[in-house]
């Protein structure tokens, strides 16, 4: 490691005890409204820390300091060179790092030294008093204007390169900073300076869709806990900071997980600090089986597939769901709460959640699936779950299990019940109904378009399509908030199966359930006709008119259907296309496509893939389909499809041996952790009765078997 080998050494407080501080986010004074808070300015020489501040500070109505010059050099009544040519570069830095201890301002604009952050010590004690801004500018830029300003102050600068430098004073800096200010080159001081104030202005409070709104303002991580709205609404944020073209170009070329923690810093996060969302990022897509974690690979034609199934259930709700459980532990550690899941699934949702939630200890978790709704292969992944879970086959469809836990997240009553079988018991949502667990997939698209630029495919700010398999709302929702914070996306096309609710939702603007028969199919996990984040898209569309939100999804819930205004349906129509597919169609494509490309694709992207194939490409503008999901979770329809008669085996291992004989596409293996699945032992093969009360009752039994085996053996 360049510049601090020696000094990590010598003086145990650098960079690890760096990381305790900064990531104690639950005690940092982010959020603070006292007048008299400092903003510290943070970033390498050259970054225009000070020329920034002064600027800041008129704006802020704040006194103005360069630590160099108004601090350092008074108090040492030397320049800061001349007292690192004294010293060197260890004992300056403890030397700075004494004298920014004594520091006790308050109300000021403050520009950093480089090097202020490599003291730990001192940096935990300027954080008591104010925040830290990232100024983050392209290493670059710095060297070329550190060139021209022939800065010769730089510690480390006599043993090592300039590079290097940076490179390691970065890994500190993304460490450290409370707020990141992305800079590109022509942007004014005072251009930089405004974003610092729409930023530092920005709300931290999340609302419900239906206008609930808590006295004590909910922040990121009270949504996160709490999954659904007293009044039956979702929480969403009531803002968030877009990226500009020359921002998402900083994006470029960066791994996924950078790419996914500047995405979600756009929206607030409270007093979850961004190191802490750094750690819990790296850390769920390290479980992943694709270095990209997302890759985006070429279909046929103008087609480009996202592929999300890489995550260790083969779906892309891995995405979210093995950062989900990381974030929970994170935000409630020492809560003096016990947190469970409650989650209802069409298929995949159910098997990520109890595997990214089996990292989570001792919290008890509950999946309602629909016992004749999914694949064999998801039926498995979720039987064969280990540890307190509880998995049920309800004897309903989907909507049916979202409505049971919908019910009981609002049933206070129901709830008291479960605490006095099972102390300091909440129950959170794992569901897209979650903002948390909704958030990951924003980043998805604004990801994907990057790779289209970095595979020369496209030149940035050049428009694309989406397509995506469309159930619960929540994936499309992701590209309609990657279009708001500036992606430039053409047409968001939603696809459906022959639960076509959607499709005719935005064709008519009539939401109706009245007499539509829910159907099983080949894709089961878009087998649904109560789309819950739906009311999240209109809540944005409306410009978060909570009065037509409540309106709307309570007639919904009441009468089961609703009908938006021509205005609104304008609206609708102008953010989101929409189509469906047949099951034969459906057949036929994965067909169609195995024969032209030698790829296996899953039910649901061929959905996606008839859709977006029935749009005009006669432009060139590139489609990105997003692949939800491995084909070999779908044996059955697959072999139905590929063989062109319906299989006649029921048996998971015969099927993976007939689709593992067939030729295919390198990238078309099986996923491991699906062939894993035969090794297993199938233990939850209960099934329960489509009614409130038998499914209370088999959850009742299962936390009073959990508190007998996990509770009593330990302290909260």
């Amino acid at each position: 490691m360049p510049e601090m080998d020696h000094l990590k050494s010598k003086n145990q407080y650098w960079l690890p005890n760096l990381r305790s501080w900064a990531t104690d986010g639950t005690k940092r004074p982010l959020l603070s409204d006292s007048e008299e808070r400092n903003i510290f300015l943070m970033g390498p020489p050259g970054a225009g820390k000070t020329t920034v501040a002064k600027v800041l500070g008129k704006l802020l109505e704040k006194h103005v300091m360069d630590i160099d010059d108004d601090w350092l050099e008074i108090h040492w009544k030397t320049s800061v060179a001349d007292k690192l040519a004294e010293l060197g570069d260890e004992g300056f830095l403890e030397a700075e790092g004494e004298e920014m201890l004594k520091f006790q301002k308050k109300n000021y604009v403050v520009s950093l030294t480089g090097s202020n952050a490599l003291h730990s010590r001192s940096m935990e004690h300027l954080s008591k008093s104010g925040i830290f801004i990232y100024l983050d500018v392209p290493t670059s830029l710095i060297l070329s204007r550190c060139k021209l300003m022939k800065i010769d102050r730089i510690v480390g600068q006599s043993t090592k390169s300039l590079a290097d430098i940076l490179a390691y004073r970065q890994s500190i800096y993304e460490n450290s900073y409370d707020i990141r200010i992305i800079v590109n080159d022509g942007q004014t001081q005072i251009d930089i300076a405004h974003v610092i104030c729409r930023e530092l202005n920005k709300l931290q409070k999340y609302v419900s869709t239906r206008g609930f709104q808590n006295e004590n303002s909910l922040e990121f991580i009270d949504v996160a806990k709490r999954g659904l709205s007293p009044d039956r609404g979702l929480f969403v944020p009531i803002s968030f900071s877009p990226l500009s073209l020359a921002e998402l170009e900083r994006l470029s070329g960066l791994s996924y997980q950078e790419k996914a923690l500047r995405v979600i810093e756009r929206f607030p996060l409270g007093t979850l600090h961004p190191s802490q969302l750094r750690s819990i990022i790296y850390s769920a897509y390290g479980t992943f089986l694709h270095d990209d974690v997302l890759p985006v690979t070429h279909l046929r034609k103008n087609q480009y597939l996202i592929e999300t199934y890489f995550g260790p259930t083969a779906s892309f709700k891995d995405l979210s769901l093995q950062l989900l459980p990381r974030l929970l532990n994170v935000v409630t550690e020492n809560d003096g709460v016990r947190h469970g899941l409650l989650v209802a699934t069409s298929g995949d949702t159910g098997t990520a959640v109890l595997d990214g939630f089996s990292r989570l200890p001792n919290s008890p978790i509950v999946v309602l699936y629909p016992k004749d709704g999914v694949s064999i292969v998801q039926k498995a992944q979720m039987q064969t779950a280990t540890g307190p879970v509880c998995v049920l086959g309800v004897d309903g469809d989907f909507d049916f299990c979202q409505t049971m836990v919908k019910d009981i997240f609002n049933d206070s009553t129901l709830n008291e019940e479960f605490a006095k079988i099972v102390p300091y018991l909440h129950f959170s949502s794992a569901n897209s109904i979650n903002w948390a667990r909704f958030l990951p997939q924003v980043v998805f698209t604004v990801s994907s378009y990057l790779k289209l630029v970095e595979q020369n495919i496209i030149k940035l700010g050049e428009p694309i399509d989406v397509c995506i398999p469309t159930g619960n709302f929540g994936n499309i929702l992701g590209a309609v908030y990657a279009r708001h914070l500036g992606l430039p996306l053409r047409r968001l096309i939603a696809a459906s199966n022959v639960n076509n609710v959607i499709a005719d939702f935005v064709k008519t603007g009539v939401y109706d359930l009245r007499t539509r028969q829910f159907m099983h199919t080949i894709t089961p996990s878009i087998d649904i006709l109560i789309s819950s984040n739906l009311e999240r898209f209109i809540y944005l569309i409306t410009d978060s008119d909570y009065t037509i939100v409540k309106q709307l999804f309570e007639d919904l819930e009441r009468n089961h259907f609703f009908k938006v205004g021509p205005e609104l349906h304008s609206k609708i129509q102008s953010e989101i296309s929409a189509g469906w597919t047949s099951e034969a169609e459906c057949l036929k494509t994965i067909a169609s496509v195995y024969k032209e490309t030698g790829k296996f694709i899953d039910p649901h992207t061929a959905v996606a893939v008839h859709v977006a194939s029935s749009y005009d490409d006669s432009e060139n503008v590139p489609m990105l389909i997003s692949s939800t999901a491995h084909y070999a979770k779908f044996p059955t329809a697959m072999l139905t499809a590929l063989q062109e008669q319906p299989t006649q085996t029921t048996d998971m291992n015969v099927m993976f041996d007939i689709l593992r004989s067939l030729p295919h596409h390198p990238s078309s293996n099986i996923h491991p952790e699906l062939e894993k699945l035969s090794l297993k032992t199938c233990v939850h093969t209960k099934n329960v009765a489509a009614n409130k009360e038998a499914i209370v009752e088999e959850i009742k039994q299962f936390l009073k078997q959990f508190s007998t085996q996990i509770v009593g053996k330990q302290q909260l």
